[in-house]
């Protein structure tokens, strides 16, 4: 982002919107300079998103692929938080789109972020490994880079899961187009070369998770770190709409975050006390 104000910029000669992304006049839609009516019935939902977000058009083959990571995102049930307050905003009685809305506002750093966060160290490792010509001196490199910061390794480790299905499928389709040429596997590699190096630093056994495989695919095809949590919205956004969807017909009303027992919401502060005078500071 460029660190002028707007309205410096309009004074300057710029208009007061600037896109290359569409361009809109009366009867005629372009998008990344394609008619629009060229693009419907030519183009699937990720070879659109990608047209508009890096301005260019993605294959067939590669787009399915693409595909895979937004499918494979998209739900992870009411135990994601972004799902639960979905469902828990419904019951509310706000609109719908709102409790969509809650569900997606959601997913931040902790939450949905850190597919970006692998991105980013994809990509660092990826320029180190372009200066060296080696793979495990990259990722050793990128891993003490990280860990001197004392920032978690991204795209590791799952609190439920050691044999993810999702991870499973998305490697055996990435491979896939690594054999035919489609792909260039770089980073496929470089996360593999990353989770080993922390497996051997650790000394246990560390599994890959849906995020770094999602990561790896993303940089496959170039696609920006920054845009990665705007990507996982739209992945996870088709099961936050599912679950608001299927608690507005169940017609729960006010469902908080548990039921209201006492061993799951635990007082821990002063106990009770009485108001006297002079204890005011």
């Amino acid at each position: 982002m460029k660190n002028r104000s707007a309205l410096e910029i309009y004074k300057e000669g710029g208009a007061w919107w600037e896109t290359e992304i569409s361009h809109i006049q009366k009867n005629s839609i372009e998008l990344r300079g394609y008619p629009i009516e060229e693009l419907i019935g030519e183009l699937s939902y990720p070879q659109m998103l990608y047209l508009l977000l890096v301005g260019e058009l993605l294959d067939d083959s590669k787009a399915a692929l693409f595909e895979s990571v937004l499918v494979a995102g998209a739900d992870h049930g009411p135990r994601a938080p972004s799902i639960a307050a979905a469902r828990m905003a419904v019951t509310c009685g706000i609109s719908f789109n709102s409790s969509v809305a809650t569900g997606v506002n959601l997913l931040g750093d902790i939450h949905g972020g850190a597919g970006e966060k692998a991105m980013r160290m994809l990509y660092e490792a990826k320029a180190i490994y372009d200066d060296q010509k080696d793979i495990q001196a990259a990722a050793k490199q990128v891993c003490q880079t990280w860990l001197n910061r004392k920032e978690k390794i991204p795209g590791i480790g799952h609190q439920l899961h050691d044999d993810d299905p999702r991870v499973r499928r998305l490697y055996e389709l990435s491979h896939k187009h690594v054999q035919q040429g489609l792909i260039s596997g770089t980073y496929l590699r470089l996360a593999e070369a990353i989770r080993h190096e922390l497996e051997q630093l650790k000394g246990k056994k560390i599994t890959m998770n849906i995020d770094g495989v999602s990561a790896a695919i993303q940089c496959e095809l170039n696609i920006p770190a920054e845009a990665a949590k705007g990507i996982f919205s739209l992945s996870r956004g088709m099961g936050i709409v599912a679950h608001a969807y299927e608690e507005l017909t169940k017609g729960a009303l006010v469902k908080g975050p548990c039921p209201n027992e006492e061993r799951l919401v635990r007082y821990a502060g002063h106990g009770t006390r009485h108001l006297k005078e002079g204890e005011k500071i």
